[in-house]
């Protein structure tokens, strides 16, 4: 009987992990990849010094974009 319940908590372990796993790449691609995509356009807008508006807008336009590429093509549901 003991090796039964080792077979169940392997699945069990298995499914946590796998949920865990999905969790974390569904933040890190939603919000992580657009965030950092953002702040690269915001700062490299202020060394070419256009100004602290036209760095603000990129990076929510940047942001946006990328979040919206991220849902349309790379979310599997």
């Amino acid at each position: 009987m003991a090796t039964m319940d080792e077979a169940k908590q392997r699945t069990a372990d298995a499914e946590e992990h796998r949920k865990s796993y999905q969790g974390i790449m569904k933040a890190s691609t939603e919000v992580g990849v657009p965030l950092c995509m953002g702040l690269a356009i915001f700062f490299t807008q202020l060394v070419m010094a256009n100004g602290i508006a036209v760095a603000f807008i990129s990076f929510a336009v940047v942001y946006v974009f990328a979040w919206w590429v991220v849902k349309t093509f790379f979310t599997h549901h």
